[in-house]
């Protein structure tokens, strides 16, 4: 018997492969972060491959950067808080990550490099 799974999404999911990198709070009350890559996005959530997951509920600050199209000079970066939905954990093809939903949306130009700002130890 074929049972047929429905999509639950409400918005499409774009692939891209972009570098990120998020930071959310332990249940001590600690900074942790990590870094990883973007599946897909969309405007209203995302999915990270990364070996580093924060747990379900748990929300995140999410940096993400764009980089410029073929001649630009200047990349695009979208930061914004999220919260983890779902966690995949590595299987035979070792595809770790997890899924957002991300809070708003804030884009600005920026630097080529992605590192853990200050403004999230605060």
């Amino acid at each position: 018997m074929f049972v047929a799974q429905s999509e639950l999404r409400k918005r499409v999911r774009h692939r891209l492969a972009a570098d990120a990198v998020f930071t959310w709070r332990s249940a001590n009350g600690g900074w942790l972060h990590g870094e990883g890559v973007t599946r897909d996005v969309s405007s209203g959530g995302a999915f990270l491959f990364s070996l580093t997951c924060p747990p379900v509920g748990v929300k995140i600050q999410l940096d993400v950067l764009l980089f410029p199209l073929e001649g630009g000079m200047r990349s695009l970066r979208l930061k914004t808080e999220a919260t983890v939905i779902r966690v995949e954990h590595a299987s035979d093809v070792g595809n770790e990550g997890f899924a957002v939903v991300l809070e708003g949306l804030n884009l600005s130009e920026g630097s080529n490099e992605l590192r853990i700002s200050e403004r999230n130890y605060q």
